[in-house]
């Protein structure tokens, strides 16, 4: 990913199965500070999500003689995990998925799952890869960071049954690779797993490596093996302790290396080559900044990947690629798979901006503000199968406010929400794009829940594409709405204005009201394009406003909305397709798009 945002971006997204293109002004992504919160205009802009460097192809798109899955939304079910709800397993020798690239490319990340092995404790198998009829050497996969069972915060049983997070990755850097090649996964006799699911594809042209600045300390001249053979995790703090002292960046060359603690990190530069090129890989690592009264600040971490081990979720470990306190950092062009959380920074902190980061296959969320956290950004980014929130601001004890989640991309979530703001004060969800969510959670949440502190000021939720959002919660036992409200520790009396966003084939309801009274909520200029049930579904007592709200292809009705339930209605002009009479009765089973 770039380093730095021009004023015009190219940004290419996914819509309704479709790619194209759309131009978008962005004057201020190009100020990299992370105080800059007025980076959009909420009037002037339309969804984008991250400015992603690569082609996303989908099996099901793809040549194949293998057996194509799905459609299919319903939890535990493999293919409802994967993208757009479809994917092609390969079970029988000589099946294949072979892509055609569109693009010049050298780099390919794939989106698979094999079977868990009878312990739980996964297996790992070869998969055949040619590319224009020539064979390269396998790709090894694994089931080790997939397949959950149980109840949550879930386990590696699986006779707890309820098996679910069934996909994972893996990353290869290739030959160059013209337009027009062809990129076959084939299940030989040599591919020992007993069926291989194929979902995606991401092709890259993936840039030489970056070479070290002048001056800067190299963790190989403190004794750290990029190799991965020796542990390098006291090697590592030492040169990062060096470059706090000497004011000098601190440069992690091509290699894996081994680290199985944190790295604490205060007013100091980290680089790497490249994420495809640097990683830190181990049983317990993670990058933290100090907390407390000395907690860190200016931390600068750039160019590298971080790669845990961690294979279950476990809520009392301190197991997140990135962690701690960290004011007045950035975070950038990082790529964090395998730990608990991605990103977990806990307040009180301010001006922290993250940016063109990549935060796949963790066991818990990808990004979450803890408590506290201020004038702090995530943007660029992208954020895909999470066991928990993909993007969070959790309000606990302190309030996060004046932040500001825009122009990225969250795709599967595994558990709960693309993106949630739980309480808080002038908080905003901007310009962003979210994808299949999968169960109990929404596109986009707004909630006073978790013990967070009530949601004041003004919450802006502006500009987003939903796309497949909002799932079945298994314990409430109805749909969640692709954006939803819920009020469940105390009354939402904090100004909500949510405005210009477009929700495409929302599993369930497009928009929901649950919980205790909700009021202040301003709907303006949203369009709804296809629900499984309801535009509407109302669960609370309060009241909203809508303004140009436009709703079709709604397999229910209008509004759900029984006797009894105080909320009111202010519809204002330019509405239709959504605004009938409330219907109240056994919410029916959601119906959705045959293709």
């Amino acid at each position: 990913m770039k380093a730095g945002y021009s004023m015009v971006n190219a940004i290419r997204i996914v819509r309704s199965g479709r790619l194209f293109s759309l131009i978008v002004l962005v004057s201020a992504l190009s100020v990299p500070t992370a105080y800059c919160l007025s980076v959009v205009s909420a009037s002037a802009l339309k969804a984008s999500g991250a400015d992603l460097p690569y082609v996303e192809l989908e099996a099901e798109d793809a040549a194949t003689n293998g057996t194509i899955i799905g459609s299919d939304r319903k939890f535990t079910h493999l293919a409802a995990e994967a993208s757009r709800r479809k994917a092609v397993t390969l079970s029988s020798q000589g099946q294949y998925v072979e892509f055609t690239l569109p693009q010049p490319v050298n780099s390919m990340v794939l989106r698979y799952s094999i079977p868990d092995a009878a312990d739980g404790a996964g297996l790992t198998a070869p998969l055949s890869l040619y590319v224009d009829g020539v064979r390269q050497p396998d790709l090894s996969l694994t089931s080790k960071y997939s397949w959950f069972y149980g109840v949550y915060p879930f386990n590696n049983h699986p006779d707890q049954g309820r098996p679910h997070h069934f996909f994972d990755e893996t990353r290869t850097l290739l030959s160059q690779m013209a337009a027009g090649s062809k990129v076959r996964l084939q299940k030989d006799v040599t591919s020992t797993a007993a069926s291989y699911t194929i979902d995606l594809a991401d092709f890259e042209q993936v840039a030489a490596p970056l070479m070290s600045p002048p001056d800067s300390l190299v963790i190989t001249d403190y004794g750290a093996d990029p190799t991965g053979a020796i542990d390098s995790t006291v090697a590592v703090q030492k040169a990062v302790n060096d470059g706090q002292s000497q004011g000098k960046v601190v440069w992690i060359p091509p290699g894996t290396f081994t680290v199985t603690s944190h790295i604490m990190v205060d007013n100091v530069t980290m680089r790497g080559a490249g994420s495809g090129y640097s990683v830190l890989h181990g049983n317990g690592i993670g990058v933290y900044g100090k907390q407390g009264a000395a907690n860190s600040r200016n931390v600068k971490l750039s160019d590298f990947s971080i790669f845990g081990e961690v294979t279950n979720r476990d809520d009392n470990a301190d197991l997140n690629g990135i962690g701690g306190t960290l004011n007045d950092s950035t975070l950038q062009n990082l790529w964090i798979e395998h730990t608990k959380v991605g990103i977990w920074v806990n307040g009180p902190l301010s001006g922290l901006m993250i940016t063109a980061v990549r935060i796949r296959n963790t066991t818990a969320d990808g990004v979450n503000f803890h408590q506290g956290v201020s004038h702090s950004t995530v943007q660029q980014s992208m954020i895909r199968n999470t066991g928990d929130d993909g993007l969070a601001m959790w309000s606990e004890v302190q309030a996060d406010h004046d932040n500001v989640f825009q122009f990225n991309t969250v795709q599967l979530p595994d558990l709960a929400n693309n993106i949630a703001v739980y309480g808080g004060s002038n908080n905003s969800v901007i310009s962003n794009v979210v994808t299949d969510t999968l169960w109990q959670g929404g596109g986009i949440h707004v909630g006073n829940r978790f013990h967070s502190v009530s949601i004041s000021g003004m919450t802006t939720i502006a500009h987003n594409l939903l796309i497949r959002t909002g799932s079945y919660h298994t314990d409430a036992q109805f749909g969640v709405g692709a954006i939803w409200f819920y009020a469940a520790d105390s009354a939402m009396t904090g100004s909500i204005n949510v405005n210009n966003n477009e929700i495409d084939d929302s599993s369930y309801e497009a928009i929901q009201f649950v919980g205790l009274n909700i009021t202040n909520t301003v709907f303006d200029t949203n369009n709804i394009n296809q629900t499984g049930t309801f535009g509407l579904q109302i669960q609370a007592s309060g009241a909203a406003v809508f303004n140009n709200v436009t709703a079709t292809g709604l397999q229910a009705a209008g509004i759900y909305k029984c006797d009894g339930v105080d909320f009111t209605i202010t519809a204002g002009s330019g509405n239709s397709g959504w605004n009938t009479t409330p219907f109240c009765g056994p919410r029916p089973t959601p119906v959705y798009p045959s293709t």
